[in-house]
C-alpha cells in the first residue's frame, strides 16, 4: 500500500472511530436522561391499599392486600396457613436467630391464637437476642471484620465496640435515620452532646473506619480505601453502586464523575485511623489516629503526659546511642540498657494512645478540602476541582451548605435521611423484607438503580417506605407489620398450578423454605446441646500490640474457640473463619447484600466427621438422658430442641426401634450397658442435628 492509500485508510478508521464514539455518546446521553425517570429515583409516595381481591383472602393487614391482589391478577391463590409449630420456629429464628425452647413450643401449641402469636412476637422483639440476629444482618452490609485488611491484616481489638453499638441500636429500636446519621457523622454529633452519648456516637463511625486498608505503610494507596468507603456508603444507604463513576460518568445510572468526587471530597476531609503495620526498613509503624471515647478536654491531660513520656524516651535513646563505650564489658551493659529503653518506648508507642485513655477505631474531621476530579480514576491525573456535594440527580442533591473547616459528613448524613430522599427508606424496608422472606421486593438490595432488579411489588415497597418514615423510622414497627400478615404466616407448600406460573415464587404465593445461615446452624447446635453461652463476651484474646510481628509474608492468622453466639466470633479479612466460610458466611472485604447458599460435599463431610458436631450431639444426648422422663418424653425433648416440633408417631416408632437395636449391638461389643445407651442416643442426636429438618426453616 502506498503512502497516500495508507493515510486514506487511517483517515477512514479515524472517521469511523469518531462516528462510533459520537453515536455511543449520544446513546449514553439519551439513556442517562431516561434513567433519571427510573422508578427508584422518583419521589416516594404512599399508594392506596388495593381493595379488589377475593373477600375470602381479606384481612386487616395492608401487606396482604398488595400481595393477594397481585396473586389474583396472576391467576394464583395463596397457600394456607403454616402449622403452629412451623410458624413458631420460623418467627423465632427470624427475629432471634435461635430455635424455640421445648417450653416455648409446648406453651404455644396449647394456645396457638392470634393473641398468643402477637405475644410471641413482642417477646422476641424485646429479647436481647433480637439485636444479635438483626445486627448481624447489618454487619454483612457494613463489611464488618476484626482486622484491617492491609498486607499483614493487623487486628483491630477496638472494632468490637462498633459491633456492640449495632446490636444495641437494634435492641433499642434506635430510629433508623438516627442510626444512619451517627454512623456517618457520630463524632461531630458527639461534640454537641449530650455527654452520656459521646462515646457511643464516636464508636458509631466505625462504619467508615472499617473501610479496607491496602499496602503496608500508613495510609498507603489511600484512594483505594476511600473508594471502598464510597462504594459501601452508597450501597448501604442509597442502594446504588457509584464505583463506576470513579473513572467516567456512570453508563446506566445518572451519577456523574462530579457526583462521585463531590462525595470523595467529604471523606477525603475525614481523618481515618491506622491499625499499625509491619517494620519496613527498620521503621516500626505504630497505630495512629484512634479516637478518644472521652471529650477532648478530658483526654488532654492523659495525651500530654503520654506524649511527654515518649519524647523523653526518644531523647534518652538518642543520647544513649551517642555514648557507646569503647571497652567490651561496658558495651554489653550499654546494649542491655539501650534495649530496655527501646522496649519501653515500643510498649508505650505501639498502641497509638495512652494505656489509661479508652479509644475507638473511629473517624473524625480532618483537613477540610474539595477533591480534584481524577481523570481515568488515576489519583495523580487531576481534572477540575469539584465542590463537596450530594448526587445531583436525587432530591435535594447538589452542593451542601458545609461550614468552613468541616468535612461535610453531617450535612451529607442529613441529606441521606431527608424524608424526601427517594432511596433511603426504600432500601432499608427492602432489606427488612429480604431477611423475613429470603428475597427482597427488589432482589438486588445494594442496587436499586437501572441495572438492578425490578421490584416485584413496587406499590408495596413504596407503601412500606412511607409507613417507615411516618412511624419515626422504627425498624421494629416494620417487623410487626410484616410478621402479623397472612403473607408471612403462609405455609411453604407449593401448589402445582402456582409453581408452573411462578417457579421462583416471585409473587409470594407461599412461604419460601430457606436453609439456616452459618451463624444459625452453629448457634442452634450449641443451643440444643446446652453448650451455648448467651452472655455478651468481652474483647478477643489478641496478643498485646507490642508483640505484634506480623508481616505481609506472615500475616496475622488465628481462630479463637468460643462458646458464645457466632455474631461474636473473631472475623478476619484475609482469612475466612472455617465454619463461616464453609456455610456461606459474608464477604468481609465488601458489602454483602445477600448471602449465597451452596450445597457442597465439604458441608456433609463436616457434619459427619467434625469434632464440633460430635461434641454437640453427645452433649444433647446427655442432656436428654439426664431427664427421669420416659423414653417417649426423651424423644419428644430431643426433637423439640433440634427441630422445634415433636416427633410424629412413625418417627417415634422408628427412633425407639433404632435405639434399642443400636444399644444392644453396642452392649455386645463394648460390654457396658450405660456406655452403650449413651452411644446409641449420641448417634441418634447426630442424625437429628445434621438432618434437613434441622438445617432448614419452613
Amino acid at each position: 500500500m502506498n503512502t497516500r492509500a495508507c493515510w486514506e485508510a487511517r483517515g477512514r478508521q479515524t472517521f469511523l472511530g469518531f462516528g462510533m464514539a459520537l453515536w455511543m455518546g449520544l446513546s449514553l446521553g439519551v439513556e442517562a436522561v431516561a434513567s433519571t425517570n427510573h422508578w427508584a429515583f422518583k419521589p416516594s409516595r404512599k399508594p392506596d391499599v388495593p381493595t379488589r381481591f377475593r373477600a375470602s383472602h381479606a384481612g386487616s393487614n395492608p401487606i396482604d392486600a398488595f400481595i393477594f391482589s397481585t396473586l389474583q391478577g396472576q391467576g394464583m391463590a395463596p397457600a394456607g396457613p403454616a402449622e403452629p409449630a412451623v410458624l413458631l420456629r420460623r418467627i423465632t429464628f427470624d427475629l432471634t436467630g435461635l430455635p424455640p425452647t421445648p417450653e416455648e413450643l409446648g406453651n404455644f401449641l396449647k394456645r396457638p391464637t392470634e393473641k398468643a402469636y402477637a405475644e410471641v412476637v413482642e417477646r422476641l422483639l424485646a429479647s436481647p437476642h433480637y439485636g444479635e440476629r438483626w445486627g448481624r444482618h447489618w454487619m454483612d452490609v457494613a463489611r464488618y471484620a476484626d482486622t484491617a485488611g492491609d498486607n499483614a491484616d493487623y487486628p483491630v481489638p477496638e472494632i468490637r465496640l462498633y459491633r456492640d453499638y449495632i446490636i444495641n441500636a437494634f435492641n433499642q429500636d434506635m430510629p433508623y435515620d438516627q442510626f444512619v446519621e451517627e454512623q456517618l457523622a457520630g463524632d461531630i454529633l458527639a461534640k454537641r452532646g449530650p455527654p452520656d452519648r459521646h462515646a457511643e456516637r464516636v464508636v458509631a463511625t466505625g462504619f467508615l473506619a472499617l473501610s479496607r486498608r491496602y499496602g503496608t505503610g500508613p495510609f498507603e494507596l489511600w484512594h483505594l480505601t476511600l473508594e471502598n468507603t464510597l462504594e459501601t456508603v452508597s450501597q448501604a444507604f442509597l442502594g446504588l453502586n457509584l464505583k463506576c463513576a470513579r473513572c467516567h460518568d456512570h453508563k446506566f445510572d445518572p451519577a456523574t464523575m462530579r457526583d462521585y468526587y463531590g462525595l470523595y471530597g467529604i471523606f477525603a476531609s475525614t481523618e481515618f485511623p491506622w491499625a499499625g503495620s509491619e517494620e519496613v526498613q527498620s521503621k516500626n509503624f505504630p497505630r495512629q489516629k484512634f479516637v478518644s471515647l472521652v471529650p477532648e478536654a478530658m483526654a488532654a491531660p492523659s495525651l500530654s503526659a503520654w506524649q511527654a513520656r515518649l519524647a523523653a524516651l526518644r531523647s534518652k535513646i538518642a543520647q544513649a546511642e551517642k555514648l557507646k563505650p569503647g571497652d567490651k564489658p561496658g558495651e554489653e551493659r550499654w546494649k542491655k540498657d539501650l534495649e530496655a529503653l527501646k522496649q519501653e518506648f515500643r510498649i508505650l508507642e505501639r498502641p497509638g494512645s495512652p494505656a489509661d485513655l479508652p479509644v475507638a477505631y473511629a473517624v473524625q474531621d480532618g483537613k477540610a478540602m474539595d477533591a480534584f476530579l481524577q481523570l481515568r480514576g488515576e489519583p495523580g491525573n487531576h481534572g477540575p476541582m469539584v465542590p463537596r456535594c450530594a448526587p445531583n440527580f436525587l432530591a435535594g442533591g447538589g452542593p451542601l451548605a458545609i461550614p468552613d473547616g468541616t468535612s461535610g459528613r453531617l450535612e451529607f448524613a442529613r441529606w441521606v435521611t431527608r424524608p424526601d430522599n427517594p432511596l433511603t427508606a426504600r432500601v432499608m424496608v427492602n432489606r427488612i423484607w429480604q431477611h423475613h422472606f429470603g428475597r427482597g421486593i427488589v432482589a438486588t438490595p445494594n442496587n436499586l438503580g437501572v441495572r438492578g432488579d425490578a421490584p416485584s411489588h413496587p406499590e408495596l415497597l413504596d407503601y412500606l417506605a412511607s409507613r417507615f418514615v411516618e412511624g419515626g423510622w422504627s425498624v421494629k414497627a416494620v417487623h410487626r407489620l410484616i410478621v402479623s400478615s397472612k403473607t408471612y404466616r403462609m405455609s411453604s407448600g407449593k401448589a402445582p398450578a402456582n409453581h408452573s406460573r411462578d417457579p421462583s415464587n416471585r409473587y409470594y404465593s407461599s412461604f419460601e423454605r430457606r436453609r439456616l445461615e452459618a451463624e444459625e446452624i452453629r448457634d442452634a447446635m450449641l443451643f440444643a446441646s446446652g453448650g451455648l453461652d448467651l452472655t455478651r463476651p468481652g474483647g478477643h484474646p489478641f496478643p498485646p500490640p507490642e508483640k505484634w510481628t506480623w508481616t505481609q509474608h506472615k500475616p496475622f492468622k488465628d481462630c479463637y474457640e468460643s462458646s458464645h453466639r457466632s455474631v461474636y466470633l473473631m472475623t478476619q479479612r484475609l482469612q475466612r473463619h472455617p465454619f463461616m466460610g464453609l456455610f456461606d458466611g459474608p464477604d468481609t472485604n465488601s458489602s454483602t447484600e445477600a448471602r449465597r447458599v451452596s450445597t457442597v460435599p465439604q458441608q456433609a463431610l463436616f457434619a459427619l466427621n467434625n469434632a464440633f458436631v460430635e461434641n454437640q450431639a453427645r452433649l444433647l444426648a446427655r442432656r436428654v438422658l439426664a431427664s427421669t422422663a420416659s423414653e417417649r418424653e426423651k424423644l419428644r425433648e430431643l426433637c423439640s430442641r433440634a427441630w422445634g416440633r415433636f416427633p410424629t408417631q412413625p418417627e417415634e416408632l422408628l427412633f425407639r426401634d433404632w435405639i434399642g437395636r443400636a444399644a444392644a449391638s453396642l452392649k455386645d461389643s463394648a460390654g457396658a450397658n450405660g456406655g452403650a445407651v449413651e452411644e446409641a442416643w449420641t448417634g441418634l442426636a447426630r442424625v437429628v442435628l445434621i438432618s434437613n429438618e434441622f438445617m432448614y426453616v419452613d
